[in-house]
């Protein structure tokens, strides 16, 4: 036994050497690597020389100041003072210039050229060489976060802001045509008066009853409050209870994992006329669903769908969201609630939405731009042509209708102009909300 942890003692002192000596080896090879790249970088950018003129111009300075040979003016002397007194002796010199007469005036400005060159001479201050290490930390840092960052940097530039920059170009094209790349002419505001005055984009014209912004701004108006209120009650709802909460939230977040796509068609086929499970659920009750997003659907019944699948699909994300607001919230204010028997509902309002008001404020604007950006939900539910079979109406969003653009020759103009419509309208409201909530958000 004493044999055997002699040899593992042994052993394990010669793995160490071992590591050690790989460790000395290893810090040499990295400091010649870095000594070689220092000799590179020094030649290319002409260390030795720029230091001979360097060590040149202090050694003028300090033959003009009178510093004994054995002081150093990069160390042994105080430059803010001289600095300061070179600031002071050009101020002076300044406002004599302007009372002296001709020949004062070429000895005012040989001094004050002669200061000048001083200044050059000089080494830099505390203050310069301080500001200086300030300004290369930063760019150290800065470099480091885009060093991180580049990954994420080139997918916004390729996918958000040159598509962005692409937009503004397109919309003053005239007759533009994506084949061939030709254009007409150019306009300022023509491409907007024509998406203006079209007749599905905000007037519905004499042969449908909808245009592109009532579809939007209803689905807007309608699903925002009502997913958010629901959510918000869920997630209220889920944070009171203790068991299966784990269970609750998953079947709650699975929407927000599944294909919005999918979805859409398994809300169409519940819809059915025929068959469909909402139709049948009715029948039990004597009830006669009649057409919801098939040939003779209502325009309300196929707007009801559809608002009913944007409010399910966005329920989610939110409750996930409220909830983390809510369990964030200190448990002392619920508490104290309680010791004064305050009702559940009083403390609902008076604590958990004040309180949770930023995280509210988050969620109504991205549910406001997601509204706006309404496209999939309709494709899954009333296919591409985004309407029931035979109806006089569509329920084409803002989205949908740039997309129609897109998929027509020599639109390209007139799609980058609606874009950059519903970019304005969703910047306004954001903006509108904003100043709003200055008033009501609590942080």
């Amino acid at each position: 036994m004493i044999r055997i942890k002699k040899m593992f003692k042994s052993f394990n002192e010669s793995i160490k050497k071992s590591l050690w000596s790989l460790n000395n080896v290893l810090q040499r090879i990295n400091e010649s690597i870095r000594n070689f790249l220092r000799n590179i970088w020094h030649k290319i950018t002409f260390y030795e020389s720029r230091n001979e003129k360097k060590l040149k111009k202090y050694a003028e300075a300090s033959e003009i100041l009178q510093i004994p040979k054995d002081k150093d003016i990069r160390y042994d002397i105080n430059l803010e003072e001289i600095y300061k007194d070179i600031k002071i002796q050009t101020k002076d010199l300044k406002i004599s210039l302007k009372t002296a007469d001709e020949s004062q005036k070429v000895e005012i400005n040989q001094k004050l050229a002669d200061l000048k060159h001083l200044k050059k001479l000089l080494p830099p201050s505390r203050t310069t060489l301080n500001r200086r290490e300030g300004v290369i930390g930063e760019s150290k840092r800065l470099g480091q976060a885009l060093m991180y960052l580049w990954p994420a940097l080139i997918l916004l530039v390729v996918f958000s802001f040159y598509p962005i920059f692409n937009a503004f170009r397109l919309v003053i094209y005239e007759g533009y045509n994506e084949v061939d790349g030709t254009i007409e002419g150019f306009t300022f505001l023509g491409n907007f008066i024509k998406v203006l005055t079209d007749s599905n984009f905000i007037v519905p014209s004499s042969h449908t009853g909808s245009s592109a912004v009532i579809n939007t701004v209803l689905i807007v108006v309608l699903s925002v409050p009502i997913s958010i209120i629901i959510s918000l009650l869920i997630a209220v709802l889920l944070n009171s209870i203790k068991p299966l909460r784990e269970l609750f939230q998953t079947i709650f977040f699975l929407p927000y994992v599944t294909n919005s796509l999918a979805v859409g068609l398994v809300f169409a086929y519940m819809f059915r006329t025929d068959g469909g499970l909402i139709n049948q659920f009715l029948l039990r009750f004597g009830i006669h669903g009649g057409a919801w997003v098939g040939s003779g659907a209502s325009y309300a019944k196929a707007m009801f769908v559809l608002i009913l699948f944007s409010v399910w699909n966005g329920l989610a994300f939110k409750i996930m969201v409220f909830m983390s607001a809510i369990q964030g919230i200190d448990k002392q204010y619920y508490d104290a609630a309680m010791i004064d028997a305050t009702p559940r509902f009083k403390q609902f309002r008076r604590i958990t939405v004040p309180l949770i008001s930023p995280t509210i404020l988050y969620i109504v604007i991205t549910s406001v731009i997601g509204a706006f950006k309404t496209y999939s939900s309709v494709i899954a539910i009333f296919g591409n042509a985004g309407q029931p079979p035979g109806a006089t109406y569509n329920l084409k969003t803002i989205v949908f209708y740039i997309y129609d653009f897109f998929d027509t020759t020599g639109k390209f103009s007139e799609a980058a102009a609606a874009s950059i419509v519903l970019f304005a309208l969703i910047l306004v409201l954001t903006l509108i909300q904003m100043q709003i909530s200055k008033h009501r958000v609590h942080y």
